[in-house]
């Protein structure tokens, strides 16, 4: 049986460690005028290169955490990336902490989530590619489970992470081999409530509560937080099948699951100290397909650590160094045979990262990575266990006031396969005015074969090679600013086009045993387009946001004779995915928000020829509304939603239907 059908494809937390990424630092000390002034010069380059720079009065400490690095690891705003990013809001964020990542996902960003049902696993895809193909990152780190390469964004609570964001096609020398599709980040940050509480209930059973409680004391700040999850997510569904069309009870994922984050911090003259611990215990009774029900129990547990060192006492450069450790635990226990299969994964890395301005037109950020990973399972002859060492160079150098070049190079060796060299370059220009940003990527990527391609036994081929894809992609940004200072406007739109190699496929032998191959050339080529325009007309704030993307991904090359998926589309990619929202604030204490998708048919075959091809295409519309105040030090904050607001019946993925109408309200107190 392929390994797909042995494990649930994301009830997975283990990190993986087959990409290379920088930790950037949360503070940067600057020790005088001369050197804040530079770094401010590297910013205004984009927007004011031209003007002289003023002599200003700042405080020893520059604050650098609304800055992304995820598109190119230079600091620059998300703005003047050569890559489009899309971020979560914040304000999303905090006011649903019941949902899930991938629920905040799928509203906000381009990406696709291939949706198994409520309470059930969610996977990312990007740009026509399957989700292994796309990198989930906390904190910098790597979290795609090694076995299986993929990572069930249903099992982050929004309440655990502070921030979300998303960057489609990121090059592997910018964020590591792996993110073919593109780069999905979480990050965690020190909250500003003393103590809080949270309470959120919903249809199906579900309930979570939380707390948490954070302190500072001079140059040490620390937190932790906690989450109780449960569920039935038992539901009516309307039976597939056309002839009989009745309501069936669709008794779904039984889940319970903890979660445990702790942080600390402390900076001391020049240095500064980080630790993140995250532990998480969960349990599900997975039902299967409604076409073949397959009960099941999965327990996951994992506990991660992540240590950071840096100094920042040199007058140009800043050196960070990064420590972490994972171990994931998974059993799976078939209720119908009652067998039980098991796998540990561990990792060990270190990484040191330095970065160096060196002046206001020329950044540098080096880093290299060491990284040695275990897998015990009984599915495996043996215990597997991987080395890989990886460097990378990261540079901006502004060629002219009006533009700037992003030449970056990751070199990697792999104890499994031969050595890497994946270059890219990226390019900025402005126009004539600081609104319009035009930008483009050309890159090389390769996604490792993930432990299981290589070892399951029966099956697994221990002589397949990475798959590659060289990537090209241009556009613009845009924004436009009424007063200033107040963004009204702002845009983005990209062409793109991924033309991919060596592809693994699992397909049956002349004995009927599936086993993986190196066979595939696919092209994935589309376009994307962001708009959204915020707006605050005396206490009312207005936010509307719409997204539209197109994908065309299909095999380009036959796989044997007379192979019928060329030129079809790729399984599960839509062709065209619509997605909008409109939020309103009153003075940010009452606020409401409405979401809508479409999502176009999808095939679940590569020749098209089931008979349920194609799924239908779908629009579904959530709504949430809540309500914020303040008694003193006491903040109050509840909200309630609606979800599957017109009670549509449909599958992303066939034989798993989505609940019908269901709602969940939510209550946290905090003292700040």
């Amino acid at each position: 049986m392929i390994p797909t059908l042995r494990f649930r494809l994301a009830k997975a937390c283990g990190i993986a460690a087959t990409c290379l990424l920088a930790v950037q630092p949360m503070e940067a000390s600057c020790n005088s005028s001369e050197h804040v002034a530079s770094l401010n010069k590297l910013v205004e380059a984009h927007t004011e290169a031209t003007a002289e720079t003023e002599s200003i009065e700042v405080s020893d400490t520059l604050y650098l955490e609304e800055l992304r690095v995820i598109g190119t690891r230079i600091e620059v705003p998300d703005h003047y990336q050569p890559v489009w990013i899309q971020s979560v809001d914040p304000t999303h964020m905090s006011n649903l902490p019941h949902e899930s990542a991938a629920y905040l996902l799928s509203g906000n960003t381009f990406s696709l989530v291939r949706d198994y049902g409520e309470g059930n696993m969610a996977l990312i895809s990007q740009r026509g590619f399957p989700p292994g193909h796309s990198r989930i990152l906390w904190e910098e780190m790597p979290i795609n489970h090694p076995m299986l390469g993929v990572f069930d964004l249903s099992l982050i609570p929004a309440g655990m992470i502070d921030g979300l964001s998303s960057s489609s096609g990121n090059p592997a020398a910018m964020s590591g081999s792996g993110g073919i599709g593109g780069t999905v980040s979480l990050q965690t940050r020190k909250r500003d409530e003393k103590a809080f509480i949270s309470h959120s209930i919903g249809s199906y059973g579900f309930g979570q509560t939380g707390a948490g409680a954070s302190i500072t004391e001079g140059h040490f700040s620390g937190g932790v937080r906690a989450y109780l999850q449960r569920g039935d997510y038992d539901f009516l569904y309307d039976d597939p099948d056309p002839v009989r069309q009745q309501k069936k009870t669709r008794d779904n994922n039984h889940k319970s699951a903890g979660f445990l984050l702790a942080q600390s911090k402390y900076k001391y003259h020049d240095w500064r100290f980080r630790s993140l611990v995250w532990l998480d215990n969960i349990t599900n009774e997975l039902p299967g397909s409604v076409y073949a029900p397959s009960r099941a129990r999965q327990d996951d547990r994992s506990y991660r650590w992540l240590l950071q060192t840096g100094y920042d006492g040199f007058e140009r450069t800043w050196i960070t160094a990064t420590a972490g450790w994972y171990r994931y635990e998974l059993d799976y226990t078939d209720q119908r045979t009652a067998r039980t299969d098991a796998g540990t994964s561990r990792l060990f890395m270190i990484q040191p990262v330095a970065r160096h301005v060196w002046s206001h037109r020329h950044e540098s950020n080096f880093a290299a990575q060491w990284a040695w990973q275990k897998i015990e399972t009984d599915h495996y002859a043996q215990t597997s266990h991987h080395h890989q060492v990886s460097t990378r160079v990261n540079h901006s150098w502004q060629l002219a006031s009006f533009a700037v070049l992003y030449p970056s190079v990751e070199w990697e060796t792999h104890t499994e396969f031969q050595n890497a060299l994946n270059p890219a370059l990226g390019i900025t220009f402005l126009p004539g005015t600081q609104r319009l940003i035009l930008r483009g990527m050309v890159s090389r990527n390769r996604n490792n074969p993930s432990f299981n391609d290589l070892y399951w036994q029966p099956g697994g081929n221990a002589d397949l090679q990475p798959e590659t894809v060289t990537s090209y992609e241009t556009g613009f940004s845009f924004r436009f600013s009424a007063n200033g200072d107040e963004e009204v406007v702002t845009a983005g739109f990209t062409l793109f086009r991924n033309s991919f190699e060596d592809g693994i496929r699992w397909i049956p032998g002349p004995d009927g045993r599936f086993t993986p191959r190196n066979m595939e050339q696919i092209r994935s080529r589309g376009a994307e387009l962001d708009l959204r325009m915020q707006r605050e007309i005396s206490a009312i704030g207005f936010d509307l946001h719409y997204m539209v993307s197109h994908t065309r991904a299909s095999i380009t090359k036959e796989r044997f004779q007379g192979d019928g998926a060329v030129g079809r589309q790729m399984i599960y990619v839509p062709e065209w995915m619509h997605k909008g929202s409109f939020y309103v604030a009153f003075q940010e204490r009452i606020w409401t928000r409405i979401t809508l998708q479409h999502i176009g048919q999808r095939f679940t075959t590569m020749d098209h020829s089931s008979p349920r091809d194609p799924l239908s295409a779908v629009t579904r519309m959530d709504t949430d509304a809540g309500i914020s105040m303040a008694v003193r030090s006491t903040h109050i904050q509840a909200s309630i939603g609606i979800r599957n607001l017109t009670d549509q019946s449909y599958e992303i993925i066939s034989g798993y239907p989505v609940a019908p109408r269901h709602y969940n309200a939510s209550l946290t107190v905090s003292l700040r």
